[in-house]
């Protein structure tokens, strides 16, 4: 008994699987690069929302404080480093803000505030977020 084998059907041949499995690496290597891009992206996230997280707590403390004029600084873990600094806020005469008035009767119990708070952290603390605000306080 003789089998024949039909040539249509052999299989594929040694060119056609070189072929498949240098497209399967190629594809392979383009996800791998797409997942660590992302991996990094998410630590950035995660350094600025800590960092947003670091800033609002200094902030929330220094609005606290009764007379909070000068600077503060500090490290949270080796990471990150902040400052803190609270000036009188000064309006010039020509400001918008005064109106025709002034604030001549606010003037005599309140102070406007320059709250200010930076945070820095990465490499050489490249990476750096400031948040600022003005706040109303009593005069001493």
């Amino acid at each position: 008994m003789l089998i024949r084998i039909n040539r249509k059907q052999a299989g594929f041949s040694l060119l056609e699987v070189i072929v498949a499995l240098a497209v399967l690496g190629i594809c392979v290597s383009v996800i791998l690069r797409i997942f660590s891009g992302v991996v990094g992206a998410t630590r950035i996230v995660d350094d600025y929302a800590q960092a947003v997280d670091i800033a609002e707590t200094q902030m929330a403390m220094l609005v606290a404080q009764d007379n909070p004029l000068g600077t503060d600084t500090g490290m949270v873990g080796d990471y990150y480093r902040w400052n803190t600094q609270v000036t009188e806020f000064k309006l010039d005469s020509s400001s918008p803000l005064l109106g025709a008035g002034g604030f001549t009767d606010l003037e005599a119990i309140y102070l406007p505030y320059h709250y200010q708070v930076v945070v820095k952290w990465g490499d050489n603390k490249k990476r750096q977020l400031e948040i600022s605000t003005i706040r109303l306080g009593v005069r001493p």
